[in-house]
């Protein structure tokens, strides 16, 4: 039986950061991926993922921005590719809605640059005139399918053992060791991560509080004038909608030539989507949802006459205060490492999270401020009695 320092289960997103961070020092890893690397059944499809630094969901999560900003550097100069794209952010709403309020005080507290621009700056847009729009140029955009392949190749190139298709059927804490048993061996390891995205809740048991897993659509539109909407021209942006939860978002057209399709320009919600099994996540009716992103877009846009190019779907883990959780794991003498309920804004945090949990499976601090997304949150509502 192969015995390791430390197991990651889900080479998603986190998971493949997390490998590359713990071979990088040193350790005996291994990565266990249910499906092919950077697969369609998780939480990263859909082309691109915003980045920003003025987050307006929590001014704590500030400085781990800050550490994910040096850490997308550091990988794309470990590497020698372009994963983080500064396009910029154009951010619309009313000015004491959630949106812009919580901005302009994650700007205050963190002392961020912020800009605001006219309402009618980008000719293609049509902001309402009783909303503020701000400009946050530091901000952009990841290519995350290709930053999971990075990470996973610099991980392989340090020594870390990579397993895809490979499910883990069940896990076990001994006195020294923990056995991870797959659909195709077991294995001993001294740590274990569990960053298993959507899919994460077999392997946690009667795991408190409950994780909810949406599916959300991401729709690319074929505009009337892409002139107008291109790369060069035209940045990725927020709206916030008076009386309806969430945002709206989307990018600029990237060009084919550099970036994998779909084409067109890229339009998504950000708010809980319909609840689902995370083995259906494709099982949706693509012409009345299509409708209701091609509503938004008539709202927001001048052109009248979009029609819709591609519909794709992934996965959101929400967990109930749509905050991450990332401790370790209640009776396990923090030998097991819990990273989920990223709740649909966690891909941007990726550098900053593998640290942590990196710091964490080898014995030491986390190295930033993470008690407001610990277990502790929950009170007695979190317990775990795992299955042997």
């Amino acid at each position: 039986m192969k015995q390791y320092d430390v197991i990651v289960v889900g080479v998603g997103s986190m998971g493949s950061a997390t490998l590359c961070d713990l071979a990088k020092n040193g350790l005996k890893v291994m990565g266990l991926e249910q499906f092919e690397l950077a697969n369609d059944l998780s939480s990263h499809t859909g082309q691109s993922r915003l980045i920003r630094l003025a987050y307006f969901e929590n001014p704590n999560y500030v400085p781990l921005l800050k550490s994910a900003y040096l850490g997308w550097r550091q990988i794309e100069e470990d590497a020698g590719v372009n994963l983080f794209y500064q396009t910029g952010i154009a951010y619309y709403g009313k000015s004491k809605g959630p949106l812009i309020s919580g901005i302009q005080s994650s700007v205050s507290k963190h002392d961020l640059k912020m800009a605001s621009i006219p309402l009618d700056h980008y000719s293609g847009l049509q902001i309402p005139v009783n909303y503020q729009g701000l400009y946050e140029e530091v901000a952009g955009f990841i290519t995350p399918k290709k930053a999971i392949r990075t990470y996973a190749q610099q991980a392989l190139i340090r020594g870390a053992v990579l397993r895809q298709n490979e499910r883990v059927i069940t896990w076990q804490q001994e006195t020294d060791y923990i056995i991870v048993q797959t659909d195709k061996g077991s294995y001993h390891t001294e740590k274990l991560i569990i960053s298993a995205g959507p899919h994460i809740q077999s392997l946690l048991t009667r795991f408190i509080p409950k994780l909810t897993v949406t599916r959300q659509l991401l729709g690319w539109l074929n505009p009337s004038n892409w002139e107008d909407f291109l790369m060069n021209r035209f940045p990725c942006w927020v709206i916030e909608e008076e009386g309806v939860s969430g945002i709206y978002y989307g990018f600029p057209i990237l060009p084919i030539e550099k970036f994998s399709g779909p084409i067109g320009l890229k339009i998504a919600y950000h708010a809980p989507g319909a609840i689902i099994n995370p083995e259906t996540v494709n099982d949706f009716d693509r012409v009345q949802e299509a409708q209701q992103l091609l509503s938004v877009s008539r709202r927001y846009f001048k052109d009248q006459k979009m029609t819709m190019l591609n519909m794709s779907s992934c996965m959101y883990t929400y967990s109930s205060d749509n905050h991450f959780i990332i401790d370790y794991l209640p009776q396990t003498d923090e030998k097991v490492i819990i990273a989920t309920g990223f709740s649909g804004h966690g891909f941007k945090f990726v550098p900053a999270i593998s640290e942590v949990l990196s710091n964490m499976a080898r014995g030491f601090s986390p190295g930033v401020d993470i008690t407001f997304l610990s277990l502790g949150r929950f009170g007695d509502q979190t317990q775990v009695i795992k299955d042997k």
